[in-house]
């Protein structure tokens, strides 16, 4: 199932200095054929799914994901593990406004344990984004964890 279409706003990039991730290309994503959130199939696309959460700014929460590993390269979230409290993430939209976001947590989940919901929820009562990838050790190309990093605004 396709992404729904743009509004008169859109993200276009993300930005994670600690990563070495400058303006990063953010893409538009649905479902895949088996209902679950698509991802970007490359190496340099981080995806977002707008039918399931707001825009930056809007007070709500922003999910975005991309691989750790594709096609035997690393891909844009490879370091995303190492990210720590306090670091800092931009985004930009369509519009020429950008939103920061400081790190709270950097957590493994294995993924039978991850609560999608509340992921695509944010943190309740802030605005919020959250980034995912695969973690652990690939076992026939599938990952048993997930790396979730949560990022509340930043005071401006």
């Amino acid at each position: 199932q396709p992404p729904p279409p743009p509004g008169p706003v859109d993200i276009v990039s993300i930005s994670i200095p600690a990563l070495g991730l400058s303006r990063t290309k953010v893409g538009r994503y649905g479902l895949d054929a088996y209902g679950r959130l698509d991802v970007p199939q490359d190496t340099g696309t981080v995806g977002w799914n707008p039918a399931f959460c707001s825009l930056p700014g809007e007070g709500g929460a922003t999910f975005f994901a991309a691989h750790v590993w594709y096609g035997g390269r690393p891909g844009v979230f490879a370091r995303l593990s190492t990210l720590s409290a306090r670091d800092e993430i931009t985004v930009a939209l369509s519009d020429s406004s950008e939103h920061r976001y400081t790190v709270t947590s950097v957590v493994d989940y294995a993924l039978g344990t991850i609560d999608m919901g509340a992921l695509l929820h944010g943190r309740e009562g802030a605005e919020s984004i959250t980034l995912m990838t695969c973690s652990g050790t690939p076992n026939e190309g599938e990952y048993a964890f997930r790396t979730v990093v949560l990022a509340v605004r930043a005071e401006d």
